[in-house]
């Protein structure tokens, strides 16, 4: 789109343009020609709170190392306004590039804008916000959520037909943390595609489980109590938490192996409950292949500066008839 300049030429150009830069920060930071090698990096993301946050943060400091980048990484416990000040604190740093795993899609991007006046290059992974903001960021990598809710509803409906629960039928949901983007878009991927392809089953209630195990276990024990007798079907936003709906099943005396049930994640917990039989179906998002996809991005970046604005991750379905031959292990890099 523009002749490249001398480092010269640059600087008189960016001391030029220095009043406009808010407006122009991303044409004007010369670092996206250079190679990634010894680039510093700011991966702002989650703690390892949380069993996929773990893994992410392993495979991203391995990748980045693979790839000689001065890698930092600030982590936090979902924390918004906690990352916003991280975020803040970074931008000061001056890095090359901030990789940033958005605790909340919604509330950062008043952060995201700072990073952009600041013409620090953004990428985005593991969490997609509302695109009607991609002017913040340079590109996403990650999983497709909303693509993800649809074809867990693709596998809810062949889970009822598997189990002869007819086409007709009560679903419960536990989903993630309120608020965050990926919760928000399985929600809509998975309400919208059930009743397009199966108007007779709904969703009659939902609790966040919060991605943990513990939370779900008692959100799910509260829905059972109130549908347990009607209910025919369970989606879990994630293997972790439907590991607590199962025990919560359990204990209600509901055998869970009648249920249609269908999660997300390939995770070691969701691969336990398929081998079991107590799981129908789960989606692939291997942490791995995220800080990969992430990494890949970064390299490419300082390559050439283009990136196309999206990169997905692949979302292989897992099911309990190959006791999730499909899932990778997490601990594989």
């Amino acid at each position: 789109m523009f002749k490249p300049m001398t480092p010269a030429f640059l600087t008189k150009v960016l001391r030029a343009a220095m009043p406009f830069a808010l407006a122009s920060s991303f044409l004007v930071n010369p670092t996206f020609a250079a190679d990634a090698a010894g680039k510093k990096v700011i991966f702002q993301g989650a703690d390892d709170i949380c069993e996929y946050c773990a893994a992410y943060n392993d495979a991203l400091r391995k990748y980045a190392k693979d790839a000689d980048i001065n890698l930092e990484v600030v982590t936090n416990k979902f924390d918004a306004s906690q990352q916003a000040t991280q975020i803040s604190q970074a931008i000061a740093k001056k890095p090359d590039l901030i990789l940033l795993w958005t605790i909340d899609g919604t509330a950062l991007f008043p952060s995201m804008r700072k990073v952009k006046a600041a013409g620090i290059p953004l990428l985005l992974t593991d969490v997609e916000p509302d695109n009607k903001y991609k002017d913040l960021w340079i590109s996403y990598s990650g999983a497709d959520y909303e693509g993800e809710g649809r074809t867990a509803a693709d596998l809810m409906v062949e889970s009822f037909k598997a189990k002869g629960l007819g086409d007709s039928g009560e679903v419960i949901m536990i989903t993630g943390i309120v608020g965050q983007a990926q919760t928000m878009s399985r929600y809509k991927g998975f309400s919208e595609r059930l009743a397009e392809i199966a108007p007779g089953i709904k969703i009659v209630a939902q609790q966040p489980g919060n991605w943990d195990t513990g939370t779900a276990m008692d959100a799910a024990s509260g829905l059972l109590t109130k549908y347990g007798k009607t209910v025919k079907g369970i989606y879990s936003d994630e293997d972790a938490m439907m590991k607590g709906v199962v025990v919560a099943a359990e204990r209600a005396g509901i055998d869970v192996k009648k249920l249609a049930t269908v999660s997300v994640g390939c995770e070691p917990a969701g691969v336990e409950l398929l081998k079991a039989g107590k799981l129908d179906a789960t989606l692939g998002q291997a942490p791995a292949d995220e800080a990969k996809y992430a990494i890949d991005s970064v390299v490419d970046y300082f390559k050439d500066g283009k990136l196309e604005p999206k990169r997905y991750t692949p979302m292989p379905i897992a099911k309990a008839a190959n006791g999730g031959a499909e899932c990778k292990p997490w601990t594989q890099l």
